[in-house]
């Protein structure tokens, strides 16, 4: 087993991993009394780890000072709460103010789900072995940039891949589903390709990343759509609450196994059905399913120990 650089536990299992379906589960332990108990904490605690990263991206060197440690972790903290979506989130979820769930309700990614990014991000590096290209905090930040964008931008080195995904936190999966596909059909054409790409070469001027001047070249020289997608991946991660928790107590299970089977591929047919978008065979998409216990608390959760992060 390759060891994860996030997820320490192994907290996060694979289930179904094909060409362009991957499905995970949170794994399931006992608590002091025997009792069946879901690894929200540790699940969590994996998604948390990632903020530094997914702020500074793989560019910002690796190797912090001891002595830096805890300012980077608090730095990271504030730069995600600088941003407007995770603040109301904390408001509502958090403080319980109903004018931030208001303001929530109002707003044009009220579903989106903004710990979705992290989770993608995590998944990707820890099942894909890609590295972060970009900061996507600094692209979210900076008044100078659309605030629109893909959820991860990513590269895998060793195949010179683009990996341009999203990702939704829902309720219910269809509606995660089906906002996936209004997505796809938004981003998956010239125009907007074309200013996806100058704004990742203008980030790549300014770092350091494994193969950066490669990866400019190979930017630059992309001219075509054509030459475009045959460079691109999109994982679109799609994360619901689901029952699976509650009705097994072992995600080994060969029964709990079947039921997730059952699950997934009807969540992959309703997803190739609505998936209408004219490219979609000249595109690699992996679409990425991941059922958790409740969202509403898996957010909350997260919420928490952001802040207390931050606070640290």
């Amino acid at each position: 087993m390759v060891n994860r650089i996030f997820d320490k536990k192994n907290v996060i299992l694979l289930k179904v991993n094909e060409d362009d379906l991957n499905t995970f589960l949170v794994d399931m332990d006992i608590d002091d009394e025997g009792n069946p108990k879901y690894c929200l904490d540790d699940f969590t605690k994996a998604i948390c780890n990632t903020i530094p990263e997914y702020v500074f991206a793989q560019y910002e060197d690796p190797n912090i000072p001891q002595n830096d440690i805890v300012e980077k972790l608090r730095e990271a903290a504030h730069c995600i709460y600088k941003i407007k979506d995770f603040q109301l989130m904390k408001q509502w979820c958090v403080d319980k103010d109903i004018n931030a769930y208001n303001e929530l309700k109002r707003s044009s990614t009220a579903k989106r789900g903004e710990f979705g990014e992290l989770l993608l991000h995590l998944i990707l590096r820890e099942f894909k072995h890609t590295i972060p290209l970009i900061s996507k905090v600094y692209f979210k930040d900076s008044a100078s940039v659309p605030a629109h964008g893909f959820d991860a931008v990513h590269v895998s080195t060793n195949e010179k891949i683009l990996w341009l995904g999203e990702s939704k936190l829902y309720d219910d999966s269809k509606e995660g589903i089906k906002a996936l596909v209004k997505d796809l059909n938004e981003h998956i054409n010239t125009d907007y390709l074309n200013d996806q790409f100058v704004i990742i070469k203008k980030n790549l001027d300014n770092n350091s990343i494994p193969g950066r001047k490669e990866w400019i070249d190979t930017i630059t020289n992309c001219t075509k759509l054509s030459d475009k997608l045959n460079i691109i991946n999109i994982p679109m991660l799609c994360t619901y609450t689901h029952d699976i928790y509650k009705k097994f107590s072992d995600m080994n299970d060969p029964n709990a196994i079947a039921y997730h089977e059952l699950n997934v591929r009807e969540l992959k047919e309703y997803f190739d059905k609505q998936n209408k978008m004219p490219l979609k065979d000249r595109v690699n998409i992996i679409l990425m399913l991941f059922p958790v216990n409740d969202k509403n608390e898996l957010v909350i959760n997260l919420h928490k120990r952001l802040w207390h992060m931050q606070n640290i």
